[in-house]
Formats: structure tokens, C-alpha cells, sequence
């Protein structure tokens, strides 16, 4: 052997050494990265840790009781083949509840009792067990129906008396589980309580809708069957209240996909169904509200102070209300969101309101102060509108500035190997790219021929999800490694250094290819859960490209040894006709 093909052999060796490397390195990368992004998912904590005194203040009631039913993954389209609710939406008011991801029970039950979203009422962002369950951190239409000595009592499954405290409930019926006896058990509590005390805010939780929805699909037979049990209970209890003085809604946590599951931000799954019926509501069609809008809407109805960190809006338009009524609980509600406004904006840097947004509310209570009750109404809108514009604004500004100095690492990253490949990769590592490139579409082929939904509400356990990636992930490289196997067939490779480098760097770029999807995740959500919920949406596509990079990074350990087998069997093949059409010719 000569001193130079020495020295290309030296090369080659290292150049698989530095390959098995940097695979390993993007194994341990991506891995890290996993757990401590679900590490920071769990331990997300609201900007808003300290709670102040409340300011808010008491309004003219409208009616002298709430109920409010939540059918926990009730589906809108589902009202439909519900008689009893379809016939209370026909005789009241009705509306699209839209939530946001995650669209999970517990950050949504702890939205519609505060009227904060997940980011902000200290939920946990995903379910976590009974047992770890802690009371709700932030102001609840509980704790301000208290402040107003109004009456309270809840009747549902046994983690909602771990959320909200003993001493904000006149009574509590607490059920084990959430199945059809449950339900059962929490509806004939819930009439109960209606019959023998009439409490101000009465709120019933129905779970046997979302059980059989996660075990039989939201579109089955089966969850039909439990939806029409919860129609009947919903029927109950509506019979059982005086709805010339009180007022009924019934609303949903969130819905599912078809196959059952949620969690993302699907349209079946933050599209929720909202019915209010009763004395001072107004029947009709009102189009679409958003979650957080339900409990300002209670608190108006009752005449309690809003919900601490509120950030919906009252809906007016459901609401038969006098112009006195409407200008003190909009006024209220912009005194409210001029105190959330404050704190939130300090507790993220960003200084606070504008000087603007405080003029408009103190001109708007000036106005009310003197019985200008359109002038104050008009004005504490204009305040409510200001403000919130104001907070969203702040937000975006430092997820932006947050965004600008993570985009250099993310170009750097993808920029840098792609150059590489085009400059030196030569006609071999075109195709290379090109065989990676197709693996990654086989992956999401095999992923649509599976009727996969790229969202967490397709993850029904971590098992499953991950074993599903395992099998279109060797799929997908099966046909990859069979490109691989024919360019070196067609350049008549026969070196088994060569061939190991030249898998080695098809499994790099694979891994370069995911790298790219996760970089671009880097980009705009971050490398962990800070201050804010990053887009769940897009985090679904950083989970699977890391998952699959550890996959890549075990199967490139394999696929040289495949691909020298296969090659060896070729070999042979080529060998054995070689010599049959040299005995046919002889």
C-alpha cells in the first residue's frame, strides 16, 4: 500500500470516527433536550406569582343565582344530537367558547372559574395526578362571589375539591372517578343543593363524556350514547332551578378529535359548545366568545367583583341589563384590567400602561361618578380595548427580541452544513441529500397513511407515540438506505471503510434534516418554557424530529452493517450470473 492511499485510509478512519461522534452528540443533544423541555413544561409557573389585595368592588346583580354546568370534551357539533340542550340554546342565548392550547382539563377548568388563560391562572400546563393537585393559585368566581358574601357550592369529580379550597365552598359533593355513576352522583348532589339552600353560584362538573371520547373516538357509538346520559342530567337540573330568576349555562372544557384526544389546537378541540338561558339573558345567537370571557359574564350576572386577572370581557350581548347596570360593571371590568395590566407588564419587564390607557379609565369612573352612564360605559370599553392591546403588544415586543437573538444559532445551524454539502459534496453527497430528503417525506407519508393529526391530541400516551415514530422512522430508513445501497452499486463501491462512511453521512443528514425542523422550533419557541406557553402546535413538530434524531442516531450504528451484508449478497448475485451465462455461453 502506497504512503498516499495510507493516508486516505487514515482520513476515511478519522472521518468515521468524527461521524460516529457527531451522531452521538446529536443523540445526547436531543435527548437533553427533551427531558428538559418536559421538565419546564411541568414546572411552568404564571409570570403572576404574587397575588395583591383586591380592589374590585360589588355591582347591581341580575339575577340571584348562577348554575353552571361544564360537560367535560363535549364537542359543539355534539349539541346537535342533544335534545334537551338543543332546546334550551333554541329558548337562549348560545355561542362558540374558543380556548387555547393546551386544551387539557386542568388549564382549562382553572380558565373558566378565573378568566385567565393557562399562561397566566397557574394550572398546570399538563394534567398531572389527583394526588399532585394544588389548590388554584390565582382569584377565582369563587373567592370573588365570597368577597361579595354570596353563597358557593360545586358538585363533581373529587380533584375539583383539591382546586378550589374547603372555605371558599358552603358545600362541596365530591365524586370518585368520572364515569356514568359519577355523573349520576355529582347531578342528584347538584339538585340537592338547588331544592335545599339555592346557592348564588353552583357550578357542576360531568367527566363521563371525555372518558368514553379518549376510549371509544368522539365520533363513536359509545360516546353517542354517554353524550345523550349527559343531555338527560343537564334536563335534571334545569327542571330543578326557577330560570325566571336564576340563569343556567352549560359550556365544555374543551372537545376532541375524531379518534379521540386533545390537548392542541385543533378546531374541534378549541371549539367548544356555550349555552345561558334564564331572567336576564337574551336569547339568540351570539356568534363566538372566548373561554375567559365566561367568568367576567358570571361575575356581571351576580354582581361579585371580577376574577383578579381577568382577561375576558363581559358578554353584554347575551345580558338584559339597565344603562346603569352596564356602565358600573364596565367600569369595573376596566379597573380591573388596569390593575391585571399593571402587574402582568411589570412581572414580564416591561415597564407600564401608557399613560393613555390610565387616563381612559380615570376619565371613564369620573363619568360614571356624575351619572354619564354612556359616556363611562363608551369610555371604560375604549380602556378595556387600549389595555389589552397594550399587554399584547408588550408580549409580542419581547417574544420578538426573544425571537432575534436565538435567530443567528438557528441560521448558523442550518445554513452552515447545507453550504458544505453544495460546496464539497460532489455528485455522491447530492444524492446523499437527496436520499435523507426522501427519507424525512416517507416519514410523513407513512404518518398521513396512518391518519396521524400533527398535534398533541394525537398522543394518547407516550408508548404509543413513541412506538409509532420507531416504525415509520425504520420504514422511512429502509428506503433511504435502499438509494444509498444503489449509488454504491452503480460507483461499483466495494470498500467496507467506504461503505461505512458513505452510511455514516446519509444517517448525518438525516439527522441534519430533523436538526433543521428542530432549529426552526429553537427559533420561535425557545429551548424551554420561560414566561410565556410557547405554540403547542409547533412544539409537536420539535418532540417528533427529536425523538426521531435519537432513532437515526441507534439506526446509523445498524445500517453499515446492513448495507455491507446487502452489498456482499450483490456481490455474489453479480458473481453467480457471471458465471451461469459464462457456462451457457461455453
Amino acid at each position: 500500500m502506497s504512503r498516499v492511499s495510507r493516508l486516505r485510509r487514515f482520513v476515511r478512519v478519522l472521518t468515521v470516527l468524527g461521524s460516529l461522534a457527531l451522531l452521538l452528540a446529536a443523540a445526547g443533544v436531543a435527548g437533553l433536550w427533551l427531558l428538559h423541555g418536559q421538565a419546564s413544561m411541568h414546572t411552568y409557573r404564571s409570570p403572576l406569582r404574587s397575588q395583591p389585595q383586591s380592589t374590585g368592588h360589588t355591582t347591581t346583580p341580575l339575577a340571584r343565582q348562577v348554575v353552571l354546568i361544564i360537560v367535560d370534551g363535549l364537542r359543539d357539533d355534539a349539541v346537535a344530537s342533544m335534545p334537551n340542550l338543543s332546546s334550551l340554546r333554541r329558548q337562549g342565548a348560545s355561542a362558540r367558547a374558543l380556548l387555547r392550547a393546551p386544551s387539557l382539563s386542568q388549564p382549562a377548568w382553572t380558565t373558566i372559574v378565573t378568566g385567565a388563560w393557562p399562561e397566566i391562572n397557574g394550572a398546570p400546563l399538563i394534567n398531572v395526578s389527583e394526588a399532585e393537585l394544588a389548590p388554584i393559585s390565582v382569584d377565582t368566581i369563587f373567592a370573588a362571589a365570597r368577597r361579595a358574601n354570596l353563597s358557593t357550592a360545586l358538585a363533581g369529580g373529587s380533584w375539583w375539591e383539591r382546586m378550589v379550597p374547603r372555605d371558599l365552598l358552603d358545600a362541596v359533593a365530591s365524586v370518585e372517578g368520572s364515569g356514568p355513576a359519577a355523573d349520576r352522583q355529582a347531578t342528584d348532589a347538584a339538585i340537592r343543593f338547588l331544592r335545599n339552600f339555592q346557592p348564588t353560584f353552583l357550578l357542576v362538573h360531568l367527566g363521563n363524556v371525555d372518558s368514553v371520547a379518549h376510549d371509544s373516538g368522539a365520533l363513536s357509538e359509545t360516546c353517542h350514547e354517554a353524550t345523550l346520559e349527559a343531555d338527560r342530567q343537564i334536563g335534571d337540573i334545569a327542571a330543578a332551578m326557577d330560570l325566571r330568576n336564576s340563569v343556567l349555562m352549560v359550556c365544555s372544557d374543551h372537545g376532541h378529535i375524531d379518534r379521540g384526544g386533545h390537548g392542541g389546537p385543533d378546531p374541534t378541540v378549541v371549539t367548544t359548545p356555550f349555552v345561558a338561558l334564564g331572567g336576564p339573558v337574551i336569547p339568540g345567537d351570539c356568534g363566538t366568545i372566548a373561554q375567559v370571557d365566561i367568568a367576567p359574564t358570571i361575575a356581571a350576572i351576580l354582581g361579585a367583583p371580577m376574577p383578579r386577572l381577568n382577561q375576558g370581557n363581559i358578554c353584554f350581548a347575551i345580558l338584559r341589563c339597565d344603562d346603569a347596570k352596564r356602565a358600573e360593571t364596565q367600569v369595573e371590568l376596566a379597573l380591573q384590567r388596569q390593575e391585571f395590566a399593571n402587574l402582568y407588564l411589570a412581572s414580564i419587564g416591561r415597564g407600564s400602561l401608557s399613560d393613555t390607557a390610565e387616563g381612559d379609565v380615570t376619565v371613564a369612573l369620573s363619568s360614571l361618578e356624575v351619572r354619564n352612564l354612556e359616556s363611562a360605559y363608551r369610555l371604560a370599553s375604549l380602556a378595556v380595548e387600549r389595555i389589552d392591546r397594550e399587554v399584547a403588544q408588550a408580549r409580542s415586543d419581547r417574544i420578538r427580541r426573544e425571537r432575534s437573538l436565538r435567530l443567528p444559532v438557528a441560521a448558523g445551524f442550518i445554513g452552515a452544513p447545507l453550504a458544505l454539502v453544495a460546496l464539497r459534496g460532489g455528485r455522491r453527497g447530492r444524492w446523499l441529500f437527496f436520499s435523507a430528503a426522501v427519507t424525512l417525506l416517507a416519514y410523513h407519508a407513512l404518518f398521513a397513511l396512518e391518519d396521524g393529526v400533527y398535534s398533541i391530541s394525537g398522543i394518547t400516551g407516550m408508548r404509543p407515540f413513541v412506538e409509532a415514530i420507531v416504525r415509520r422512522t425504520v420504514a422511512a430508513s429502509a428506503l433511504g438506505g435502499l438509494l444509498v445501497l444503489w449509488r454504491l452499486a452503480r460507483d461499483h463501491e466495494g470498500s467496507a471503510l467506504e461503505v461505512i462512511q458513505t452510511s455514516l453521512a446519509y444517517s448525518l443528514l438525516v439527522v441534519y434534516l430533523l436538526g433543521c425542523q428542530a432549529a426552526v422550533v429553537y427559533w420561535l419557541n425557545g429551548f424551554r418554557f420561560t414566561w410565556y406557553v410557547p405554540d403547542l402546535g409547533i412544539a409537536f413538530w420539535q418532540v417528533t424530529a427529536l425523538v426521531q434524531v435519537l432513532i437515526c442516531a441507534a439506526l446509523s450504528l445498524v445500517l453499515p452493517v446492513i448495507l455491507l451484508l446487502a452489498g456482499l449478497a450483490y456481490q455474489g448475485m453479480t458473481v453467480v450470473a457471471r458465471r451461469l451465462r459464462a457456462a451457457g455461453g461455453s
